[in-house]
């Protein structure tokens, strides 16, 4: 069983350099055990491990080695999780949940960042997946949802200093955000009525 002290083992004392200086593809051994382990736990259906390293690991790493930085982007990671579908989706959901916490969104990961929670939902929704994920991480997979469409709109409105391009893909995507939006609705009220029906963990079991 991994425990914090795993993962930090190999931790530089000051954060990684700025913005200039990030690899996307570079992937510290600490991340690197990070993931391994992440994945594991997540196949065994390892319920306080995951809670444990979402909650509290995840964290430390990115105070400590990303303060002013993205993670390492998944397709850095992939290799090392059996280029997992799944997995991937769930370590994008907290790659761009840190980035706009920490940084500033610009409108093409914004854009990505919803493509990939209507792809997580999706898979939940309609996939064959059987997994167990702490009742923590699912509330705040919510939660960012309807803050980073909240975001987008208060973006949008914004109009007066926005480039061409920038403009020519809020046309392309506005629609598909709004009609994604009122398709999901329902669903997203039946999710939340189950996490509201268990005390520690939501279980995602999509025939």
């Amino acid at each position: 069983m991994a425990g914090l002290l795993d993962y930090e083992e190999g931790y530089p004392q000051q954060p990684q350099s700025d913005a200039v200086g990030y690899d996307p593809n570079f992937v510290p051994d600490s991340v690197r055990t990070f993931v391994v382990h992440l994945y594991r736990h997540i196949r065994e259906k390892n319920v306080y491990e995951i809670h444990q390293m979402y909650e509290t690991s995840f964290q430390t790493l990115s105070e400590r080695m990303f303060k002013d930085t993205p993670w390492p982007s998944v397709d850095a990671v992939a290799q090392y999780v059996d280029n997992d579908h799944v997995f991937c989706l769930l370590y994008r959901e907290m790659w761009f949940r840190h980035l706009y916490a920490r940084l500033s969104p610009t409108l093409k990961q914004r854009i990505d960042s919803w493509d990939n929670y209507c792809s997580l939902f999706q898979v939940v929704l309609h996939g064959v997946v059987n997994m167990q994920l702490p009742n923590q991480w699912l509330w705040d997979m919510v939660d960012e949802f309807v803050y980073q469409f909240q975001s987008f709109c208060q973006y949008r409105a914004k109009m007066k200093n926005k480039t061409e391009q920038e403009i020519g893909l809020l046309k392309q995507y506005d629609q598909s955000f709004c009609q994604y939006r009122a398709k999901m609705k329902n669903k997203t009220e039946q999710e939340i009525g189950l996490l509201k029906q268990y005390d520690q963990v939501w279980v995602l079991h999509c025939a």
